[in-house]
């Protein structure tokens, strides 16, 4: 599945040279690390997916990644209530299941593994639906000029015009490298040469594309990272512009909007983490 969804194909590009001949004689292949640049070409063909799609599970699977945990897409409060004592997730538990007063509750994953339990206390479903909307509903007095501040703080964050010049600057001389590389490869195969000369300049332009492409990819994910702040601040603007009137009662949709995560100090003391920043507390 991840070779899926991390295959550039899908959003109309190709990776050229994943491979490459290493005798021509024998026809012999071999997975490319790194020994000849590779080239990446956009729009290579028809397209199945958006490369703003594809761009955002990219985003979304290096974000789970470095996520303490693992996540789970069992319940819509997976992955998101975090123990305020340790930082570890809050998981669901069955209580009584087998009678007439089965209850699932939410609490530390880690409160009976480590030789102080965790204080933070377990959490009906109940609760947190109670608690969130407690939160949410503060915003709702205040909607205008939580909307304008939103407005404000997207084009601060998410301004990428640096970012892009600096990219044009790293491609152009990426491609230079690229170039120079793929002539030393060249000269060498139809050209007598000097092995040891050819081998350090060989790993000298090896080196420098290297260090150019790392450089690119750090300013890719910065600018996906802006653009996933977008979305996200767009989506809660829109939640907020359509919500005309206090909850009354839970909304699934837009807890998944709206809600980074929610840190538990205690049973009236949860601080909900927006998507755009902003943090709500239960009152």
């Amino acid at each position: 599945v991840e070779s899926i969804l991390t295959n550039e194909k899908y959003k109309g590009d190709a990776m050229l040279q994943k491979t490459f001949t290493v005798d021509f004689l024998t026809k012999k292949t071999k997975v490319n690390e790194g020994e000849v640049p590779q080239y990446y070409v956009e729009n290579s063909h028809p397209a199945i997916i958006s490369p703003e799609v594809y761009d955002m599970v990219q985003h979304e699977m290096k974000r789970r990644k470095e996520n303490t945990g693992h996540h789970s897409g069992t319940s819509c409060f997976s992955s998101k209530i975090i123990c305020g004592e340790c930082g570890n997730f809050y998981g669901s538990k069955v209580w009584h299941s087998t009678s007439k007063y089965k209850r699932t509750i939410w609490q530390c994953n880690h409160k009976f593994k480590n030789n102080e339990k965790c204080k933070t206390p377990h959490l009906y479903e109940e609760d947190i639906k109670e608690a969130f909307m407690k939160a949410f509903n503060q915003l709702i007095t205040n909607k205008d000029e939580i909307i304008d501040n939103c407005e404000a703080m997207k084009r601060a964050l998410t301004d990428t015009s640096n970012l892009d010049d600096e990219a044009r600057k790293l491609q152009s001389e990426l491609a230079m490298v690229a170039d120079a590389v793929q002539k030393c490869i060249e000269e060498n195969a139809h050209t007598e040469l000097d092995q040891a000369e050819y081998l350090k300049n060989y790993i000298s332009l090896k080196e420098r594309y290297e260090s150019i492409k790392e450089k690119l990819d750090k300013i890719e994910d910065k600018r996906k990272d802006c653009q996933d702040k977008r979305e996200k601040i767009d989506l809660f603007i829109l939640k907020l512009r359509r919500q005309d009137s206090i909850l009354i009662k839970f909304d699934e949709d837009l807890w998944f909007v709206v809600v980074d995560k929610a840190k538990v100090y205690g049973k009236d003391n949860i601080v909900f983490f927006l998507k755009h920043g902003i943090k709500i507390y239960k009152q």
